[in-house]
């Protein structure tokens, strides 16, 4: 019943679509017609040729469709047009509406001269592009068809470069031309190809260097659709010195950093008069054996910042060539320490300075201009919650200083609270005084941040290349909650690093990460978790210690604002309780009652955990794109653990895996008890997900997803039958389901709503997992959060 009124419901809804927007052409004039559609057809269909480029270049864009159905914006305009004008009319066909794309012949012709241009551009010359049009009911769709002309290659490439120092490094680096022998000719590649190669000479001491003095000279006098070019370099044309009118060549010179000058308290408005102190930074890169660097530090007052901070930031090295990348770096590096709102690095001819002899006329001084941002900072946040589907309200109070030690550290302390209406398994009569409104969990705490953009080691920070981009972040933080059964304190310390090997690789290492968690139940309740059977369920509310060393690599390949597929790579491993295992073993330390080493009384963790997160993205163009994840993840107990505990187990189902499943309730397994409502844990995860992202419109996105994937245990457990698993029982355990979304994407911000149905639940029975054929609307698992899912 419920399925037959639901479809009742969406018919009437189409069909007021359809009436709605049934007329689209209404406004427009007798000898008018709406443009209704474009299409492009290339005739041969095993060319390499862009059609979306092409579509690019037609003019003329019928008015856009809400979802790809209705152009409600025309609709909007249509009714807004129609009688007297008004304020409100007029704000309504500004803001919400589009003017009707009247088919011009003139604007079509144009599209048609571009796409020809195109065509030629691409290396298929005189090819023949044509239009048709199919005219319905004031509608006009148009027919773009092109024949493409057999296509010109490139037959042989020359240079034509005389500057010999040039023509060395162009040609040593000729295996990354984009301008290749046999290729078809694309007149684009060639602009790409002197972008590359400026940006090379650039990267190789050629300061002054741009793109003008790059020509090409083509050569297509052949019968055979072949043609011949000749990339050249032209020398400098200087004034003459001794010919009024007449100027001479010069060649091209690679520039040597000299000095770099670093203002680290820059204000623009500052008088150019102002005489600054100079402070001079010498540093022994890597090691005392490499050339002393020198950094001069600009000041009037007291530095804000240690010098050294800065220079571990600053790529550019004195006595090296200019290198564009370099300064790129730098920058980033520079707004990385978040002390500055502003970075300028210029560069400046030197002729006179000869420190650096054998490149005395060809000199740089680097100046750096730095403007400091506010350091302390205090932020007011309120949020609402959703865990696992329990609603609640919560509020930070956060202090921030960005410079706590004047080496650029960011000291942040956070106070948090939080109110939440939870629904729990276990309940007691008289609940009622611990609730506020309809809030019956209270959460509160400080966090403390430490973060240090250096290695705090006993080494020189000198020691370490640069581009390692190392930091130490100590976190320390106190959790209270309390909820109707019980109270809880969470205790946690962490001191790691994170450093980059590359820009793709980067390595996270937590020597030190203690977790305390103790509870102090009602006796209710107490009594209650004494009787449970469930082992894994009575760890839940059981005091637990847990003192880790964890280690991640991450390795992300994405460069952004470019178009290609990239993969994202993440594997963690972490083990607990070795060393008070250990210490505890070497001293023969005393067991409790159940046989458990204990520190201060609470019984300590000892397990190993590691898990992957892999991640391909396909760009089929700027708006769409196919997502493939996949995740795998093993934890095992050993020596003082029986079990893992439970923040370092696996779970399935919830918003950002297993989406057809409430958060935590798919498995283990083949468990078949849907009723229970606490988190299902297992020790071993397997998951894969597919997601197809699409643009509806502006700021509305759209998605189609499948998610397969379970959790199992590792030994048999009497509380989750069929929750084990078996190797040649896995597959047929795996749970399927399949969904649509709707993300709002205002780039700083997304919202995302998914709803997916189970097409396979391994908790019916074997030969009855399908469940295709039950699927219904009111069973679709509404998930909702932010970001992307992955």
């Amino acid at each position: 019943m419920k399925t037959k009124s639901l479809y009742n419901i969406l018919t009437y809804i189409i069909l007021l679509l359809s009436i709605v927007a049934c007329n689209p052409t209404r406004s427009l004039k007798k000898n008018e017609y709406l443009l209704k559609k474009n299409t492009v057809k290339i005739e041969s269909y095993k060319l390499k040729i862009d059609k979306d480029k092409i579509t690019g270049l037609i003019q003329q864009k019928p008015n856009k469709k809400l979802f790809g159905l209705v152009r409600f914006k025309l609709w909007f305009y249509n009714i807004a047009n129609k009688g007297k004008e008004t304020k409100f009319k007029k704000w309504i066909k500004k803001s919400l509406g589009e003017r009707p794309v009247i088919y011009s012949q003139n604007m079509a012709k144009s599209s048609l001269i571009k796409i020809r241009a195109y065509m030629n551009n691409i290396g298929y010359f005189n090819s023949k592009a044509n239009k048709s049009e199919k005219i319905h009911k004031k509608q006009v769709s148009l027919i773009y068809e092109i024949k493409p002309a057999i296509p010109y290659k490139i037959k042989n490439i020359k240079y034509n470069i005389k500057n010999n120092a040039i023509k060395n490094i162009v040609l040593s680096n000729k295996s990354t031309s984009l301008i290749k022998q046999g290729n078809i000719y694309n007149a684009y590649d060639l602009e790409d190809e002197r972008d590359r190669i400026t940006k090379y000479l650039q990267n190789n001491g050629y300061y002054f260097f741009n793109s003008e003095y790059i020509f090409y000279e083509v050569d297509s006098a052949f019968n055979n659709h072949s043609l011949n070019i000749t990339i050249g370099i032209k020398n400098i044309k200087v004034v003459s010195k001794t010919e009024i009118g007449e100027f001479t060549e010069e060649n091209h010179y690679p520039f040597y950093i000299n000095r770099i000058y670093i203002n680290p308290d820059y204000s623009p408005l500052a008088s150019d008069t102002i005489k600054y102190d100079t402070l001079i930074e010498a540093v022994y890169q890597i090691s005392r054996d490499n050339p002393e660097i020198k950094y001069y530090f600009l000041n009037n007052n007291k530095l804000k910042i240690k010098p050294k901070t800065i220079s571990q930031s600053i790529i550019i090295n004195p006595g090296q060539h200019f290198i564009l990348k370099d300064v790129q770096q730098t920058y980033k590096r520079l707004y990385e320490l978040r002390m500055f709102k502003y970075a300028n690095i210029q560069f400046t001819r030197d002729i006179a300075d000869t420190n650096i002899s054998i490149h005395s006329k060809h000199l740089l001084d680097c100046n750096i201009n730095l403007s400091r941002s506010k350091v302390q900072s205090y932020t007011i946040e309120a949020e609402g919650t959703n865990s696992g589907g329990d609603l609640g309200i919560g509020g930070n109070l956060i202090y921030q200083n960005k410079n706590i030690f004047r080496g650029a550290e960011i000291l942040s302390i956070k106070f948090k609270g939080a109110m939440e209406a939870q629904k729990t398994s276990y309940t007691q009569e008289e609940n009622t005084s611990k609730e506020f409104l309809f809030f019956n969990t209270f959460e509160t705490g400080v966090e403390i941040n430490l973060s240090i953009p250096k290695f705090l080691v006993p080494v020189k920070q000198e020691r370490f290349p640069k581009y390692f981009k190392p930091k130490t972040n100590i976190t320390t933080g106190l959790n209270y909650q309390n909820q109707q059964n019980y109270r809880r304190y969470i205790t946690n310390i962490s001191f790691g690093y994170n450093w980059s090997e590359s820009n793709y690789k980067t390595h996270i290492l937590f020597p030190a990460d203690i977790n305390l968690v103790r509870i102090f139940p009602t006796p209710e309740f107490d009594s209650i978790i004494n009787n449970e059977t469930n082992q894994s369920l009575k760890n839940q509310y059981t005091n637990h210690l847990i003192t880790g060393i964890n280690y991640s690599f991450i390795y992300n390949n994405q460069e952004i604002n470019k178009l290609k597929n990239f993969v994202y790579f993440r594997g963690n491993i972490e083990t607990a309780g070795n060393l008070l295992n250990g210490i505890d073993n070497l001293i023969k330390a005393p067991k409790d009652d159940d046989g458990y080493y204990t520190l201060f009384n609470i019984r300590y963790s000892q397990y190993v955990r590691t898990d992957i997160d892999f991640r391909y993205y396909y760009i089929l163009n700027e708006n769409n794109r196919l997502v493939f994840r996949t995740v795998f993840g093993i934890g095992i107990p050993y020596g003082n653990s029986e079990d893992l505990p439970f923040e370092k187990g696996f779970y399935a189902g919830g918003a950002n895996g297993m989406r057809g499943w409430r958060i935590n309730s798919l498995g283990p397994g083949a468990y078949q008890n849907t009723n229970i409502t606490y988190d299902k844990m297992g020790d071993l995860k397997l998951e894969g997900n597919f997601e197809y992202r699409f643009p509806l419109y502006k700021f509305f996105k759209g998605a189609l997803f499948v998610d397969v994937g379970n959790i199992w245990l590792l030994k048999e457990n009497s509380s989750y039958p069929d929750g084990k698993f078996f190797f040649n029982n896995f597959l047929s355990e795996l749970g399927v389901d399949a969904g649509i979304g709707l993300r709002f994407d205002f780039k700083f911000f997304i919202f995302r709503i998914d709803g997916a149905l189970p097409f396979r639940d391994p908790a019916e029975p074997k030969h009855k997992r399908w469940v295709i054929n039950k699927a219904a609307f009111y069973k679709i698992f509404w998930n909702f959060g932010i970001g992307y899912p992955f």
